[in-house]
């Protein structure tokens, strides 16, 4: 009986002595994180840059070029006019506009001007050898759509070409997927030598109603060379 209740009692006293309940931890509360603020885009580079002149002359008519290219990497600029003024033994001769072109961000776009009769010269005078281009401020915006592309470029002389001077038919197919019907397209062409100087480009053409909505056109526009080119290319500008 004595050994029962000493039996009885060390269980008693070996349950009371169990180990103590262990707390369970608190899930750690992560920090609310901060809204970062957007970053601002550093300001566009809004500036056309002139990046080479030069002319084609022959018989009567003599055509300035000006390469332009657009530094803005996010911004369009339409309404661009070219001031060239042709110079002869250093004396300006007839000052020309080109017609108003648009620049798509990043876009390089030779543009031309006419002067036919007064700028050249047939009898004992020499013909303009230098241009002076000035570039007219635009109007700066996004432009929808994209440049006009023009691929397959091909020319061939067509009139002189004496020493390759004369008048050469230069041809692309232009085009652009975002080209509204009904829309004007200015044409210009434009060549250069082995060197990569100016020999000529074409009179301004236009086609004053795209024919459809996007797609390509073949076209070919005439370019008054004053020597042989060693290549030639198209750009086109759409009127907005």
């Amino acid at each position: 009986m004595r050994r029962l209740l000493l039996c009885l009692l060390a269980t008693a006293t070996a349950a009371g002595c169990g180990s103590p309940a262990v707390a369970t931890p608190r899930p750690t509360q992560q920090p609310t994180p901060t809204p970062r603020p957007t970053p601002t885009p550093a300001p566009d580079t809004l500036r056309v840059d002139l990046v080479t002149t030069g002319l084609g002359a022959y018989m009567a008519v003599v055509v300035p070029v000006a390469i332009l290219h657009n530094a803005a990497s996010r911004t369009g600029v339409s309404g661009v006019i070219v001031h060239f003024l042709p110079t002869r033994a250093g004396r300006p001769t007839t000052p020309l506009d080109s017609p108003a072109v648009t620049l798509y961000p990043g876009e390089t776009l030779a543009v031309t001007a006419d002067c036919t009769d007064t700028c050249n010269c047939t009898g004992s005078c020499s013909n303009p050898e230098a241009v002076t281009v000035t570039v007219g401020a635009g109007t700066w915006a996004p432009i929808p759509g994209s440049a006009i592309d023009a691929t397959g470029v091909n020319f061939a002389c067509k009139n002189g070409c004496g020493g390759g001077r004369g008048q050469w038919d230069v041809s692309a197919t232009v085009g652009s997927p975002q080209l509204s019907q009904g829309t004007r397209v200015d044409l210009f062409a434009w060549c250069v030598n082995a060197s990569g100087a100016i020999v000529g480009g074409s009179p301004p053409d236009v086609l004053t109603s795209w024919p459809q909505a996007g797609g390509s056109l073949p076209v070919q526009v005439p370019a008054i060379l004053s020597a042989p080119p060693s290549s030639c290319q198209v750009g086109a500008s759409a009127a907005f």
